[in-house]
């Protein structure tokens, strides 16, 4: 027995609706596979949409290019920082403890939570061009003057004694604990808090002013 049926004819897949905050957050964790997996050079746009199941007109939609993703990276994490840096400088705190919420709070927490952009940013932020890479300096200097701001704190209030330039120990103690997105294992056995409790009291034990006898 015969039909006329007519043969099957496999349709594209379509893009799945999103809502537009859904859409770019689709595309960032995209971009952020992707440029952690095979490098921002080798990725394409149309690589980063097909992973993200949208348009490319939904791409355009959001950002005007590659580079854009990698400054929005570094966006989602700085952004974070930053704001937790200024509660801290704005609280009431000893110097002690003022320097500890930030290396726990500000430094650490964020590493083990921002771990793959933070990743992505340093290994392909050279492909960044000098434009670009101004609103990102003017906000990694903010950065680097909240820190010192905390460290001089202490100094001047007698709290830590003066081992040295407050903005070479400020960049110590960002150094020490911003590196640690290499290793660190957000689901190990130790966390992010519990590692930055640890660092801070390297650095305040250091750092402290010892009474005299």
């Amino acid at each position: 027995m015969t039909t006329n049926r007519a043969p099957t004819v496999a349709r594209a897949r379509r893009p799945a609706v999103r809502e537009p905050e859904e859409t770019r957050q689709a595309l960032l964790d995209s971009a952020v596979a992707l440029f952690g997996r095979d490098g921002f050079h080798a990725t394409s746009v149309s690589r980063v949409v097909e992973r993200a199941g949208v348009t490319k007109g939904a791409f355009y939609h959001h950002f005007d290019s590659k580079e854009d993703l990698l400054r929005e990276m570094h966006d989602a994490f700085i952004d974070h920082q930053l704001a937790a840096a200024r509660v801290v400088l704005a609280a009431d705190l000893a110097p002690d403890e003022a320097l500890r919420r930030f290396i726990v709070e500000v430094l650490m927490e964020p590493v083990a939570r921002f771990k793959d952009e933070i990743a992505v940013f340093f290994q392909e932020r050279r492909f960044l061009s000098e434009e670009a890479f101004a609103d990102i300096k003017e906000k990694r200097d903010e950065f680097e003057r909240c820190a010192i701001e905390l460290v001089q704190r202490g100094i001047d209030e007698g709290a830590f004694r003066d081992a040295g330039a407050a903005r070479l120990i400020a960049f110590g103690v960002i150094g020490m604990s911003a590196w640690s997105y290499n290793w660190l294992d957000p689901d190990g056995p130790v966390s992010a808090r519990d590692l930055g409790e640890l660092y801070a009291n390297v650095v305040l034990d250091g750092l402290r002013r010892q009474e005299t006898r």
